[in-house]
C-alpha cells in the first residue's frame, strides 16, 4: 500500500496507473486520508457489491456495540415499540409544519 497526496496526481495523475506490487493506494490532501484505490480483477459491481456489504455488516457490528454500552440493548419490545411511534409521531408533525410553512 501507498499514500500519494493529491498535489501529486494533480502534476502527475499517470502514477495511479504505475504497473507495480502496490494494488492499494490511499490519497491524502492535507496529509489526511480521503480516498482508497484499489486494483479491480473481475467485475467492478461484485467488487462494490463486497464493498457495501463489508460497510454494512461495519455499520451494524457498531449500533450493536453502542447499544451494549448505552444500556439500549435490554429493552422490551414495548419500549422499542414506543420509541418507534414516538420517532414517527414526531416525524410527521415535522412534515405538517413544513407543509403548511411552504402554503405561507
Amino acid at each position: 500500500m501507498k499514500y500519494i497526496s493529491s498535489a501529486e496526481i494533480r502534476s502527475n495523475p499517470a502514477i495511479l496507473w504505475k504497473d507495480d506490487e502496490d494494488n492499494e493506494t490511499i490519497i491524502t490532501v492535507n496529509g489526511k486520508p480521503k480516498i482508497i484505490t484499489l486494483a479491480i480483477n473481475g467485475d467492478p459491481q461484485e467488487m462494490l457489491s463486497l464493498i457495501r456489504r463489508i460497510r454494512a455488516e461495519r455499520a451494524v457490528e457498531h449500533m450493536w456495540m453502542t447499544s451494549k454500552k448505552t444500556g439500549r440493548s435490554s429493552m422490551t419490545m414495548d419500549e422499542i415499540e414506543n420509541e418507534i411511534e414516538s420517532a414517527r409521531f414526531s416525524q410527521s408533525i415535522q412534515k405538517e409544519v413544513m407543509r403548511r410553512f411552504s402554503l405561507l
